[in-house]
């Protein structure tokens, strides 16, 4: 029997398979630790780009919370004649807005700056960078058509962020500038006379944008619209419902032409109270708008009652206005009462002597106190003034409306001399003033002072139709002027006038409220004229269609009652039945003359 032995491998071969069997388990594990790192790292690499998404995420919100305040100003559309020759024209654009309202919120700081108690005013702007936030913003986010702005964007917007926008373009000889924020749209434009239409004329967009500034910051912001408002460079209110709606209706009491010195003295104590002190309390811009309009609420008293600093009461003052007149206008010479026509007829240079009518004094008013004479310029005096003068500076055209609204406030208050010489001074304020040309003429062919003259009316009203044809109580105003101008018996005639019409194709809802107050004119002067039974029915006429508990309704019955004095019969109980059908104001308001309806003596 054969005994197979295995012999043993030589030397060399077993220790090249342990060392490879080594060197297995070496790599093997290797692979496994870099296994283990890859995992670790990708892990760790999934962890920082989680986190540095969510901080990227978190960094959008935090912008956009912090800007959700802020108006940011987004480049403008430009036709491609501009952006052909200037590539970042609507970048431009918008960085001149920029400027624009960060100047503007400048002059704010510095004016409320100088009225701060320690220096440090505490004004928010609202102005933004319109930079972007991110790097490569305006990279697509696969198979979306996203970009990354358009998500920034999107959050900004849910947190309130809002952006302004426009639009620049040409047509017919002008350039158009619109501007939108919180969707309004504010339009202007400039004639490009002299003007290269292929260029970017920046300087006249830049006055456009600078016009449209304060416009913008109101939108935008409830603080800056107060503080515009009550400083009277903002005529709207554009937050009524707001946080600041209080002193809003401070500001807007003291800017209404018919406030009484009862009210004032009200406006006052309010203003005066322990209360409102509080609330502008650490708040520099409400301390700044209580101090302006504490100040314009004192002016006011100079106007209504001039013993206020004395007294410390604002009242009514018992004695109406009485003046001297110096100088009378002279009426124009009326057509002889066979010449009919169906429009006034106009005088010419022979209805006024030489030495009756200066070129330097339209009234000259002295008080019964004997206060130095007043001079106030005529019609034809401030038109050839404004003829030879330059446009109003922004400073004189909010100088001129703070001076046309004293003169309205007098007026209403029964001080027709001292109104007639502020409108006069509003207008050599700025020219362009249609209101105080409107209401000069208004108070020219007034029946109640002695200071009626329609053909200076007309002259006056005239001017404020060239000025802005637009509104329909100067136009209708212009009809009036120029009925009272007229014969008597062609005077109806003329609210068929060109001017009537234009009121009226104007403002179709108020044909009612025009025609009103055209006959309501007529039969005052058909009353001065002694046609007491024409005068009844044209008072009736007039409010046959408006019947209110107002001014227009006490003042019209009064003068029936008297003209039933006057032998006119039934013309108290037409009153009375006018007063039984008048209706209250609209919205609960309650008229100044109230007191008068509710104690007219009827049956």
């Amino acid at each position: 029997m054969t005994e197979t032995v295995n012999a043993d491998p030589p030397i060399p071969t077993s220790r090249w398979q342990a060392l490879g069997k080594r060197l297995r388990g070496w790599v093997s594990k290797s692979l496994d630790l870099m296994h283990f790192l890859t995992e670790r790292i990708m892990g760790f690499l999934r962890l920082f780009a989680t986190l540095g998404l969510l901080l990227i995420v978190l960094f959008v919100v935090y912008q956009a919370v912090e800007s959700s305040r802020l108006v940011l100003v987004k480049p403008f559309t430009v036709p491609q004649s501009m952006s052909n020759s200037h590539a970042d024209a609507g970048r431009i654009i918008a960085n001149a807005l920029k400027q624009e309202l960060l100047l503007a919120e400048n002059d704010i700081y510095n004016t409320v700056k100088r009225t701060s108690r320690n220096r440090k005013v505490n004004i928010g702007a609202v102005t933004g960078n319109s930079e972007d936030y991110l790097l490569g913003s305006d990279i697509k986010l696969p198979e979306t058509g996203i970009s990354i702005n358009d998500v920034v964007e999107f959050i900004a917007s849910i947190f309130g962020r809002r952006n302004i926008t426009g639009s620049v373009y040409q047509d017919q000889g002008k350039l158009f500038l619109q501007v939108e924020l919180d969707g309004r749209i504010f339009p202007f434009e400039r004639d490009l006379a002299g003007h290269d239409t292929n260029a970017l004329n920046m300087d006249l967009i830049s006055d456009m944008l600078r016009e449209a500034r304060i416009q913008l910051l109101s939108v935008a912001s409830e603080s800056h619209n107060l503080y515009y408002y009550c400083s009277g460079e903002a005529d709207a209110v554009e937050h009524s419902d707001g946080q600041l709606s209080e002193w809003f209706d401070y500001c807007s009491r003291l800017q209404s032409s018919q406030m009484t010195p009862n009210e004032l003295d009200g406006l006052l104590n309010d203003l005066h109270s322990a209360r409102v002190r509080q609330m502008a309390n650490g708040n520099d811009t409400l301390r700044h708008i209580l101090g302006q309009t504490t100040g314009n609420a004192l002016d006011k008293t100079r106007l209504l009652c001039p013993d206020y600093p004395v007294t410390k009461v604002c009242k009514a003052n018992a004695t109406p206005e009485a003046g001297q007149i110096a100088l009378r206008l002279p009426e124009p010479l009326r057509a002889p009462a066979a010449m009919t026509s169906l429009f006034p007829a106009l005088p010419d240079a022979s209805a006024f002597k030489t030495d009756s009518l200066t070129m330097r004094s339209m009234i000259r008013v002295a008080p019964v106190s004997s206060a130095p004479l007043v001079e106030l310029p005529s019609v034809r005096t401030l038109l050839a003034e404004c003829a030879n003068s330059p446009p109003a500076k922004p400073q004189d055209m909010l100088a001129s409306n703070s001076t046309e609204g004293d003169a309205t406030l007098l007026f209403n208050n029964n001080r027709p001399l001292q109104a007639l010489e502020k409108y006069a001074l509003a207008i050599q304020q700025n020219c362009g003033n249609v209101f105080a040309w409107a209401n000069l003429g208004v108070l020219l062919v007034s029946a109640d002072p002695p200071l009626r003259s329609a053909e200076e009316a007309q002259l006056a009203l005239e001017n404020a139709v060239s000025i802005n044809e637009r509104i329909d109580w100067v136009q209708n105003n212009l009809c009036i002027a120029r009925a009272l101008a007229a014969p008597l018996d062609t005077m109806e005639s003329l609210i068929n006038n060109d001017a009537c019409n234009a009121a009226r194709a104007l403002s179709p809802a108020n044909k009612v409220i025009l025609d009103k107050q055209f006959y309501l004119a007529v039969a005052e002067r058909y009353l001065s004229e002694g046609q007491y039974d024409r005068a009844a029915t044209t008072y009736q006429a007039a409010l046959s269609a408006d019947r209110k508990r107002d001014c227009n309704t006490s003042k019209a019955i009064e003068k029936l009652a008297l003209l039933e004095t006057y032998g006119v019969k039934g013309a108290k109980a037409s009153a009375c039945a006018i007063l039984q059908d008048a209706l209250p104001l609209p919205g609960g308001k309650v008229s100044t003359c109230e007191a008068k309806l509710a104690a007219f003596p009827c049956p």
